[in-house]
């Protein structure tokens, strides 16, 4: 089994390789993609103590649920799938965050501020920029590399 500092070690050795690949103006939202992808939504947060988990500090509380309902190397560790399946819980929680904080703002009259701004409005708006694919790209590239990290730690044991 690869440990979080192969994982992180391997993954940022290996981000000049898509890079090549990648036009200019996308590095950045590509890179950002990756990196969030390897160090804080790795397919490891299926595990509670796992360095992903653990460097969302407090924040950690939200992953419990999916850790509970997820089986380590389960569907997490499917790629492209396992990134999706952690992208829907993590829009949910902020789904739910927007209602709490809206529902909260109401309640002491301030309500005007939060609904000015419209959440799936933006949201849209961010899945239709070409930024936005380059972002998801790099999320994805980086849990490919995890999961191929653990297949050949798998078959060396």
């Amino acid at each position: 089994m690869a440990l979080g500092k192969s994982h992180d070690m391997l993954n940022m050795l290996l981000l000049p390789v898509p890079l090549y690949f990648i036009p200019k103006e996308f590095y950045l939202p590509f890179t950002l993609g990756y990196i969030i992808g390897t160090f804080f939504l790795s397919p490891d947060l299926d595990l509670r103590h796992s360095k992903p988990s653990k460097r969302w500090g407090y924040l950690r509380a939200l992953w419990i649920p999916y850790q509970k309902k997820s089986k380590h190397r389960g569907i997490s560790h499917i790629p492209i799938l396992g990134t999706i399946i952690r992208l829907f819980y993590l829009n949910v929680i902020v789904f739910i965050l927007y209602f709490v904080i809206l529902g909260i703002l109401t309640q002491i009259n301030l309500d005007k501020v939060i609904l000015s701004f419209d959440l799936v409005e933006f949201l849209e708006k961010l899945a239709s920029s070409p930024a936005s694919f380059y972002f998801l790209l790099g999320l994805f590239i980086s849990e490919m590399l995890h999961v191929l990290l653990d297949v050949v730690f798998s078959l060396r044991d």
